[in-house]
Order: C-alpha cells, then sequence, then structure tokens
C-alpha cells in the first residue's frame, strides 16, 4: 500500500536530496514535487495499444504553469498545500519559478486547453511541438514606456515535468545537414485523473552540422523572418517538428492500416509541411506515391485560424528546394495531382487552387486539397472562410468544411483561477460543475435573486481587490477596486485595436478634466500583452499607452476618477488574476479578422461583461448568454465589406471633432513630445492604406456604447444580473465540448 502523501514527500525529499522537506531550496522543493507528479503518473498511466490515438501538431503551445494544473487534475491540489504547511513551505513559493511560454496568444492557449479536455475526457489525444530554448520573451518597459524583450530562460530552476526519451531519437534531414530530434515527454493529466495522455516537444541536436546551426532551431518561437536567412529558419524549425512527429508514429503504428489507428489536427498552417513529408517517408518504404497521397488525406485534418492573408503561409519555391529538396519534389507531385483531378471539375478558379503560383507554394491551397476536413473555429469565422478566404475550396469541397467553435478549459479558467466563484456555483448547481460544467445553466434560474446577486457581486469584489494588491506589488500603480475595471488583454496587434481601447481611457479622462460626464463611475483601465518584436506599430501602441498612463495617474485634477495600467511581461499566470476581476472585457478586434478569440470565454465565464464588435466568438456569446447582457458596437460584416472600398478615413477625422481631438493626442504632446507617435497617426491617416483596421470608423460609436455600459455599472444589482447570465451561459464555451466534437466528427467518426 503506497504511503500516506505527507510521508512520501518526506520519504522523497530524504531519497533525493538527503535532506527534510523543511530545508529545501525552492529549486528542490520544485524539482520534488514533479517528481512524485511523474512517478504518481507513471504508475497510472495505462492507454489500450487498440485504441485509436489522434495526434495534435502545432507550432504552439502556452501552457503556463504545470505545478498547479497537475496538482488540481490530480486531486491532490488542496492535500499538498495543507501537508507544505505542516513542514513551513508553501506552493506560494514557487509562483515565480515556471510558466511555460511555448506560445505567443490564443492559438497556443487553445492547443494547451484542447489537451486539457481530452485528457480530462478520456479522448487519446497527444501534442506534439518544439521545446524552444526560451519561450515567449520576458517584456519589460524602459523609461520612455517602449517594450523592452529579454530572453525567457526557463530552464533556470529545472525541468522536473518534461521526460527526455533518448531511446526515441530521430535524425531530420536538411539539404545542406542533419539534426537529432530529442523527444522530452510531459504527463498531461485528466481531471480526477481519469486519464493521461502526452505532450511531446522536441529539442534539436547536431549529427553534421554544428551545434550552433542546430541551436537556433529550437532556440526561438518564430524568429524574424524579414530576410531570407530568417525564413529559412522559420522553414526549417517546421520541417523539424513535423519530420520528427511522423516518423515516431510511423515507427508506433507502421505503415500497414496506419489510417485505423491514427487522425492528425494540423493546428493551422504551420505544420502543414507534414502533409508532403508523410507522403515521403511513404515513399521512402515503396508505396505507390497515389497511394501515399490517398493515406495523406485519410490521415491529417486542418484547423484554420485566421482570415489574415498574411497568415495564410506561402513558402518560395527557390528556398523549399534549397532547404528540403526531398520534401519539394513530393509538393510537386502533389500540385500535378491536383491540378489533373480539377481539370474535369466545372467552375475551378485554378488561380486561387494551385498549390504552386508565381514561384511559392500556398500551403493553405495544400491542406485544402489534401486533407479531409477543414474547419474554422467560430460560426462566423467558418462563413469566411466558405464564402470568402477559401471559398474556391468549399466549391468544390462543401462535404469537408465544418465549423468547431473554439472552447476553453473550465479547470483552469474557473476552477484554478477563481475558487471562490467555483465553490459557490458548485453549491447553487449541487454538483462539480468543474466535472459537468452545462449544469452551470442552473444558475440561470436564479438570475432574479437578488441574494444570489449580491454574494456574486461579493466575490467579484475578493477578486478585485486581490489584484489590486497584486498590481500595487508588481507595477507600483494603486488601483481602487471600487472603480469599473475596463480590461483588454491579449496579444498586441492592429487587428486587435488595442488603439480603440486606449482612445477610449482618453476620451474618458479629457471628460473628467473637464468636468464632464460627472455621473459616470470610477474608472480603471488594464491593458496587457506583448507586440512581436519586429512589429514597430504594435511597440508604438504600447509605449503610447504608457505614456497616457504616466500622465493621467499623475494629473490631480483627475485624481480618484480614472486610473491606467498597462502589466508588464502578461502571461498565462496573470491573466487567472486578471481575469476574474474584470468587470468589462475588450474585444475589439475589426469584424470579420478574430477568427474566435478564446479570451472574451475566459472573461465571460468569470462574470465580466462583453463590450466588443459583433466579431469572432462574441456573436455566439451574445447568442448564448443574451445581447442584453452585453455590450456590442460597431460595424457589422456587410457594413465592413461594403465601406472598404471607399474608407476615407481623414475625411472622418476632419469633420469629426471628438475623432480629431483623439487622434492629435497622438502628435500634440499631450503624453509626451509632439509628433511623438507620429508613426500611428500616419497609419491612421496618411499611408495608401490609412486605417486599415478602420479604428476611426467605429470610434465614436465605440464610445457611446462603453459610456452606456460604464453608467449601468452603478446600478450595482442589474449589472450583477448580466453578469450571472453570462456565467450561466457560459457552459458551451468549455473546451470539452470543442473537442468531444473534433473526436466525434473527425477523428474518430
Amino acid at each position: 500500500m503506497e504511503k500516506p502523501f505527507e510521508e512520501k514527500l518526506k520519504v522523497m525529499s530524504r531519497e533525493k536530496f538527503g535532506k527534510g522537506i523543511e530545508i529545501l531550496s525552492c529549486d528542490e522543493l520544485y524539482a520534488l514535487i514533479g517528481a512524485y507528479v511523474n512517478e504518481k503518473c507513471d504508475n497510472h498511466k495505462k492507454n489500450d495499444p487498440k485504441r485509436k490515438r489522434a495526434a495534435y501538431f502545432s507550432i504552439e503551445y502556452l501552457i503556463g504553469r504545470l505545478l498547479e494544473s497537475n496538482l488540481y487534475n490530480m486531486g491532490n491540489l488542496i492535500l499538498t498545500q495543507k501537508s507544505l504547511t505542516d513542514v513551513g513551505r508553501s506552493l506560494s513559493e514557487l509562483n515565480e519559478i515556471e510558466d511555460y511560454a511555448f506560445g505567443n496568444g490564443g492559438l497556443g492557449r487553445l492547443a494547451a486547453c484542447f489537451l486539457d479536455s481530452a485528457a480530462s475526457n478520456e479522448i487519446p489525444l497527444d501534442g506534439f511541438g518544439i521545446r524552444y530554448k526560451y519561450g515567449l520573451f520576458k517584456q519589460s518597459f524602459a523609461s520612455d514606456g517602449s517594450q523592452q524583450e529579454h530572453p525567457d530562460d526557463w530552464q533556470t530552476q529545472g525541468d522536473p515535468f518534461g521526460i527526455k526519451k533518448e531511446g526515441e531519437c530521430v535524425q531530420v534531414n536538411f539539404a545542406d545537414y542533419s539534426v537529432k530530434a530529442v523527444p522530452y515527454d510531459y504527463h498531461v493529466i485528466g481531471y480526477n485523473f481519469k486519464c493521461i495522455n502526452t505532450l511531446r516537444l522536441y529539442e534539436c541536436a547536431a549529427v553534421n552540422c554544428h551545434e550552433s546551426d542546430a541551436a537556433r532551431i529550437y532556440e526561438y518561437l518564430y524568429p524574424d523572418d524579414s530576410s531570407w536567412e530568417g525564413k529559412r529558419l522559420r522553414l526549417r524549425q517546421q520541417y523539424f517538428l513535423v519530420s520528427a512527429a511522423l516518423q515516431n508514429i510511423v515507427a508506433r503504428y507502421g505503415l500497414e492500416d496506419i489510417e485505423n489507428k491514427i487522425k492528425i489536427q494540423l493546428n493551422d498552417t504551420h505544420p502543414v509541411i507534414a502533409i508532403p513529408e508523410l507522403i515521403n517517408l511513404c515513399v521512402k518504404q515503396n508505396m505507390d506515391f497515389e497511394d501515399a497521397l490517398s493515406l495523406s488525406g485519410k490521415i491529417f485534418a486542418y484547423t484554420n485560424h485566421t482570415v489574415m492573408p498574411e497568415a495564410l503561409e506561402e513558402w518560395d519555391c527557390e528556398l523549399l528546394r534549397q532547404t528540403i529538396p526531398q520534401v519539394y519534389g513530393i509538393i510537386q507531385k502533389i500540385n500535378d495531382m491536383a491540378i489533373f483531378q480539377l481539370r474535369g471539375q466545372s467552375d475551378v478558379d485554378f488561380n486561387k487552387c494551385a498549390i504552386i503560383s508565381d514561384g511559392k507554394v500556398k500551403m493553405a491551397n495544400l491542406a485544402c486539397f489534401v486533407c479531409s476536413d477543414i474547419n474554422g473555429v467560430a460560426s462566423l469565422h467558418t462563413e469566411i472562410l466558405k464564402e470568402r478566404v477559401l471559398s474556391h475550396w468549399y466549391n468544390i469541397y462543401p462535404e469537408k468544411f465544418s465549423n468547431k467553435t473554439n472552447g476553453i478549459t473550465q479547470r483552469r479558467w474557473l476552477g484554478l483561477s477563481n475558487a471562490a466563484l467555483t465553490d459557490f456555483l458548485c453549491r447553487l448547481c449541487g454538483c462539480d460543475i468543474i466535472e459537468e460544467t452545462e449544469k452551470i445553466e442552473e444558475l440561470l434560474k436564479f438570475k432574479d435573486d437578488e441574494e444570489v446577486i449580491k454574494q456574486l457581486c461579493e466575490i467579484k469584489k475578493i477578486n478585485k481587490k486581490a489584484l489590486c494588491q497584486h498590481i500595487k506589488e508588481k507595477e507600483g500603480i494603486e488601483l481602487d477596486p471600487e472603480s469599473v475595471f475596463f480590461v483588454q488583454v491579449k496579444r498586441i496587434h492592429e487587428y486587435k485595436r488595442q488603439l480603440l481601447g486606449i482612445f477610449l481611457a482618453v476620451y474618458f479622462y479629457l471628460c473628467f478634466k473637464e468636468g464632464r460626464n460627472k455621473e459616470l463611475p470610477k474608472m480603471t483601465f488594464i491593458f496587457g500583452g506583448k507586440a512581436a518584436s519586429s512589429y514597430k506599430t504594435a511597440k508604438s501602441v504600447i509605449r503610447f499607452i504608457n505614456n497616457a498612463a504616466e500622465v493621467i495617474n499623475s494629473d490631480e485634477s483627475v485624481k480618484g476618477k480614472i486610473k491606467i495600467v498597462f502589466c508588464e511581461n502578461y502571461n498565462v499566470s496573470y491573466a487567472q488574476k486578471i481575469i476574474p476581476a474584470a468587470d468589462i472585457s475588450m474585444q475589439l478586434s475589426l469584424v470579420g479578422t478574430e477568427a474566435s478569440g478564446t479570451g472574451n470565454m475566459k472573461f465571460m465565464m468569470n462574470g465580466a461583461v462583453t463590450l466588443g464588435t459583433y466579431d469572432g466568438a462574441n456573436i455566439e456569446i451574445c447568442e448564448k448568454a443574451g445581447q442584453q447582457n452585453n455590450y456590442i458596437f460597431g460595424m457589422r460584416a456587410d457594413e465592413v465589406i461594403s465601406r472598404k472600398e471607399s474608407y476615407r478615413p481623414k475625411e472622418l477625422y476632419e469633420s469629426n471633432a471628438v475623432i480629431k481631438r483623439l487622434v492629435d493626442t497622438l502628435i500634440d504632446g499631450t503624453f509626451g513630445k509632439e509628433n511623438d507617435f507620429a508613426h500611428i497617426y500616419d497609419s491612421l491617416l496618411n499611408t495608401h492604406d490609412a486605417d486599415r483596421f478602420m479604428v476611426l470608423a467605429d470610434l465614436c460609436d465605440f464610445i457611446t456604447v462603453a459610456t452606456k455600459a460604464a453608467a449601468d455599472y452603478k446600478n450595482k444589482l442589474d449589472f450583477g444580473r448580466k453578469c450571472l447570465m453570462n456565467i450561466g451561459s457560459s457552459a458551451y464555451f468549455s473546451s470539452d465540448r470543442t473537442v468531444r466534437e473534433y473526436a466525434e466528427e473527425i477523428w474518430f467518426k
């Protein structure tokens, strides 16, 4: 019989470090608990070798902290905390040790949610990715408010969860050299220890090249690809991942009847190079090319995550020929086959469907021609794929297309992030809502119960106070938990329109300064997110927000009325503190640009209302919770399309005093020196594609709707009812539902 938990830890501490838990360093304590988790999983893990499995190929995994989530899903979190407290230690000592950031944003976070949900629903899904030496960079701010990037050397305190599998290394061959792919396996633990799947991440070692050449392949996520060599490095990364993963999969299952043993989901276009690589491996084992192509069609499915043309990857043919000529030859044959098969079909647009065109390989076309299934990630996004972005493929293969609206794991984003709300919901709904998420709908029965609404408001207030304390310690800014919290935290990108968010804060600041809108509540604006290191405009927006915050926060004339904070180095762990405290979730993308979003779902589940456009999953949030319980502004999709051709932002600027005043703060010295932010100003007014994300077109309606949201906040009971309706309607947005749809309709159909 296994020793009691506390005794087990004590024994392991003596065996591993020769001393008691009470005198272990933080790094040693971290390694001890990691070793316990792995040992427990190794003893518990049982996979049916005859059962078909699914594989998830993703260039990103934004995992966050594994320590608490592993213990939570094992059912050992509270016991571990108690056992450590009994010997004078605490899990909070380890708060700053690890935050696995092998991802940049929603794409990587979604991948992490899917793995968690699959294991929790006993769905056999394994992830494959790269074990980057440095995670997404750590962010700090210089004295002028600009973003500074620093390497995230996440292994400084070790990595007790990664299990090196030296015996399963494989060789990946490029035209100029070969490297070794070294796999590390991470246990993916399902809730209540129901099931354990695996996330396999690869490091790279030299075979017949310099170690520095091999190291570059797994050093950073998304290296700068503005140069030929940068593009080549990104291609090497993608091919390294898929070749290593496919070699491991083929070695495990063999090629005979493999389509009934494995299904591979390609997470966006980054891993689509897997298609010709599998054919390459098949041909090497003497399979006929046409049979190998047919096999690939049965094995691969493709998820599209974007409508942005620049994100639908295209590779220069010469780059492919120089780097992976064996794969480029396969792509040429696939292209020939596509031309042959499509020639006999009417109304086929060969220019749009060509896999090789204008000296480039179109990866989305390659995926659409070969894969058995193609899906979007929100209802509007999928319709845009069918009607515009991939309409040429939808017209040929309508049966391939489906929608799989994204989701989030309630284990991390409710259970771990918001324990007070979780406990409250479990009591009201009469069950463990983490396991039976659909029962959250029971909360809707209490929409007219003032006592329940007041208790929800009190939980929100507690979370706001906790966030205020954290921000005071971390950022040195004192916030008022009684104020309404407007929150916009996500990757910084022009299409996500953080510029709208800060313009709103500036608008309210000017109102308060001039004695207008006195009836509105006190306000706090919370921003967070990172801009790609080479993305000039996005970095300028960060600096503008920081400069505006410095001026506004120190202006005595509005003291107590408005504060702004940009949270430094926003990551998964920071999100777990911010999201439960938000009152108003700002989801401001231009309609038709955000495929889905998942941050919007996290805020909804934690009781924030959505202030957003009718874009991505915001649409479904409104359908589920009621548009009257959220705040929608701006153009609809058809209006964006109709206005694009004739859009003249400078005319709006010159004819509207509010717009002009806000835009002029970029250059008039209000928040810095004159012309300090002329780059943003020009991007809105003076470039050939000025204001391409139509910030000014939506600005006035945004202000109107946001003002109503702020005014409504003063009636805590009515606003609290809106929050309750959102929480009670959020079960649909669990990634458990999403993953079950993938499993039933794609992987195991």
